[in-house]
């Protein structure tokens, strides 16, 4: 038996290097290891009170529960014998629960032998990871259709092959558009999904919004997971939406770092355009004239930040520049409320030039 100090960091060090799976309804509320010595397939007294807590756990529960209990060994010895150990050992843990009064209809045991190991069977440590059982509780989530459709600003037609990039507290996702710019995903029921649109010669939108059961609801609370893009012509520019950057400093605030990959997408989908990186500063009732040096660089600095970026990621230095404007071209030049000010620090993208 592995003194207590040694087994919790190896315990960290398993759990480390395995991944969990992922369902298009399911997803697991609760896992838990157990570990077994060489050729063994019995559980020890600490892992007999794991169980006893859990069960009691679950019979707490009033929703339907579905647990999947997998087994493995590690690599010494022969395989088919390794095979039958973690079939006893998946065995053990399917007989403890059903000791302990747990309804056992509803749950799958599977011993994969040495074939799914966690960790390298080269070291003692990276064995002991691998002779373990894997006891998972797994809950169905209630699933909801979302889908809308994504139009040209311009014409109010569909934009066919779009790319759509959904993204929730706990899951990430993406589809394409039908020849008529719909889409059509399945997500879990009352989770708030933000939705992005990217597709050639066209500028990238976004919206945050609640997956509804039903379709009429999205019209009682006048809301649409439609999105409407603009065309990215020469001339044209569009704000970066949802950067913002710590006060008086080029640095970009950790909530608006996921906004730079999709300005790299925008880059990357559309090989041909030519852009210019725009950065600006909220300074009201002041002339541009009267603005101080640093005002000026910061503006600047803060354009530079998203044009490094696209550098360091491969795109061409060729096919950017980056300028700062200052406060010349304020969205609301008197700024009467934190909200406008908030818009007047941005940064811009302009194209350029385009084919």
């Amino acid at each position: 038996m592995l003194r207590p100090l040694l087994f919790l960091f190896f315990l960290l060090f398993c759990l480390n290097l395995q991944s969990q799976s992922l369902f298009d309804s399911l997803y697991t509320s609760y896992q838990t290891e157990v570990y077994f010595a060489t050729g063994k397939a019995d559980l020890s007294a600490a892992d007999g009170l794991r169980l006893d807590t859990l069960v009691a756990q679950l019979r707490a529960q009033p929703m339907a529960l579905h647990i999947r209990i997998t087994a493995h060994t590690d690599s010494v010895g022969n395989p088919a014998a390794n095979q039958a150990l973690s079939e006893r050992r998946a065995q053990t843990l399917y007989k403890a629960l059903q000791q302990r009064g747990l309804q056992t209809t509803d749950i799958d045991v599977a011993g994969f032998g040495e074939n799914q190991p966690a960790a390298s069977n080269d070291t003692e440590e990276g064995r002991q990871c691998n002779r373990r059982a894997t006891l998972e509780v797994i809950k169905q989530v209630p699933m909801a259709t979302f889908g809308g459709r994504i139009t040209d600003q311009t014409t109010g037609e569909g934009i066919p092959d779009a790319l759509v990039l959904l993204r929730s507290k706990t899951r990430a996702d993406s589809t394409r558009t039908d020849t008529a710019g719909y889409y059509k995903v399945r997500l879990p029921k009352d989770s708030v999904v933000k939705v992005e649109a990217l597709a050639p010669n066209y500028f990238f939108e976004s919206v945050t919004m609640r997956v509804f059961g039903s379709p009429d609801l999205y019209e009682k609370y006048k809301i649409s997971p439609d999105i409407t893009l603009p065309p990215a012509k020469a001339g044209e520019k569009a704000i970066l939406r949802d950067f913002f950057f710590v006060g008086n400093q080029a640095i970009l605030l950790k909530v608006s770092k996921p906004e730079l990959p999709k300005v790299l997408k925008f880059m990357q989908i559309n090989p041909d355009l030519k852009i210019e990186v725009s950065g600006h500063v909220n300074h009201p009732n002041l002339s541009p004239e009267h603005l101080l040096k640093w005002e000026w660089d910061l503006s600047e600095n803060r354009a530079k930040l998203v044009y490094d970026y696209l550098l360091e990621n491969g795109i061409a230095a060729e096919r950017m520049t980056y300028k700062g404007y200052g406060n010349k071209e304020m969205l609301f030049p008197k700024g009467g409320t934190e909200a406008q000010q908030q818009q007047n620090r941005r940064v811009e993208i302009r194209v350029t030039s385009s084919k």
